[in-house]
């Protein structure tokens, strides 16, 4: 290949990868924009997601092969053995039995023994379905975590250019002879303490930033995309605490494996009842003797149950854990409901003070600093209830701004312990 071609070639494959390279490069540079991208992602790469699913991959195809009847024996007997006199060394045999044997167990044991494989695979595909949603919850309890951070370092950049601005007011009031020294040192060491909490925004988002990456499986310190708005809640019919319940006892993950733990006991504890009935197995020889065959033998063997104690063990064992297993099911409910029933009230709490916040004192606080910085152009305020007016609005904007983080993690816990999105 002449190099002109070979120039060619590789021009040719570049042409081919680079639309690739820039759509994942886009990809890339979106992410973070909102969480629900965030979420198929972690979904794509979590590595415990992925865990998950092949564990209930083997449990389901385990459950697969349970119930099948035992594997065949097959038996070779040496029989009618001649041995030369004086010595155990053997000479000839005279008769050699082929035999084929097949255990069938009976009563309702193999269906038995299927049930129980299944109920015990369902559990693993519960726990995959759990940890599916603790995933979600953590990715969108993360993005809330990382948009807060994100408004509350823009927001408190917007009350600091503010403030620099009334400083510059004050030190040219100070110059004029019209304001006072104190006004321009109250002004930057007010500046100061904002560029501290600026600078512990942005450890907060560094922060929620790390979780992400963890959560995505991503490289450290790889960036992501200005947040956009968070999700808006669903509507108020689908948040009414008694169909919250409802939709728990009948969807969370945990409690489903809960009852394939009851279901599997129960199996248990009826095999261990049956273990009294003796299984049958039914072989077929067939006999050469002197190298000629002679016919065939056929045979029925029982196994007696005799070994009560054991039995009787198996079953107290069997009967202990099924009780066991119904309690830890009482157990989880109960816990479930109260950590739903807390969420549900934090949901509450955070969405009619950010409404009340937003609504009114955010508005309010907004305007007196308005006027405060008018009059105090106009030198009808001192410099202090300037900065107190600031303060008040700053931290109303904070304020709301946290109780919509709290919104936001509060749905994220009632959405993995009712079992999906509502």
């Amino acid at each position: 290949m002449t190099s002109l071609s070979l120039l060619r070639s590789v021009w040719f494959g570049l042409l081919l990868i680079l639309p690739f390279i820039f759509s994942a490069r886009a990809q890339d540079a979106a992410l973070g924009t909102d969480v629900d991208g965030l979420v198929a992602e972690a979904r794509r790469l979590s590595p415990d997601l992925s865990a998950a699913a092949l564990q209930a991959e083997a449990a389901l195809a385990r459950a697969q092969g349970a119930g099948t009847l035992p594997d065949p024996t097959f038996r070779l007997q040496l029989k009618d053995i001649d041995r030369a006199r004086g010595s155990v060394e053997p000479t000839r045999v005279n008769r050699i039995d082929y035999t084929v044997e097949q255990e069938f167990p009976l009563w309702g044991k193999r269906g038995l023994a299927q049930s129980v494989a299944g109920a015990n695979a369902a559990q693993i595909v519960a726990s995959r379905d759990q940890t599916a949603l603790e995933l979600v919850a953590a990715v969108k309890t993360a993005y809330g975590d990382y948009y807060g951070a994100y408004e509350a370092s823009r927001i408190t950049t917007e009350i600091k250019q503010t403030l620099d601005l009334m400083a510059q007011v004050a030190q040219r009031r100070y110059e004029q002879g019209l304001g006072s020294q104190q006004d321009a040192i109250l002004a930057n060491v007010e500046a100061a303490h904002l560029q501290t909490e600026l600078l512990r925004r942005e450890t907060d988002q560094r922060r929620a930033t790390a979780r992400l990456n963890a959560l995505l499986n991503r490289p450290i310190n790889s960036p992501f995309a200005a947040p956009g708005l968070l999700p808006a809640p669903p509507p108020a019919e689908t948040l009414v605490l008694p169909a919250l319940v409802s939709r728990l006892e009948n969807a969370n993950p945990m409690l489903k494996a809960q009852d394939a733990a009851i279901a599997a006991a129960s199996g248990s504890q009826s095999l261990a009842r049956k273990s009294w009935y003796p299984d049958v197995a039914v072989g077929l020889s067939v006999v050469d003797q002197n190298r000629r065959w002679q016919g065939y033998e056929a045979m029925v063997s029982v196994k007696i149950p005799l070994n009560g104690t054991l039995r009787r063990a198996e079953i107290s064992a069997a009967t202990s854990e099924l009780a066991a297993a119904r309690d830890r099911r009482e157990g989880v409910l109960a816990r479930s409901r109260e950590q739903l029933e807390a969420a549900y009230w934090d949901f509450e709490e955070a969405s009619r003070i950010s409404v009340i916040l937003h609504e009114t004192h955010i508005p309010q606080t907004e305007l007196a600093m308005k006027s405060a910085a008018t009059a105090y152009q106009q030198n009808r305020i001192d410099f202090l209830t300037l900065l107190e007016a600031q303060r008040r609005a700053l931290q109303n904007r904070l304020e709301h701004l946290t109780f919509l983080v709290n919104q936001n993690r509060a749905l994220a816990q009632i959405e993995k312990l009712v079992g999906g999105t509502l």
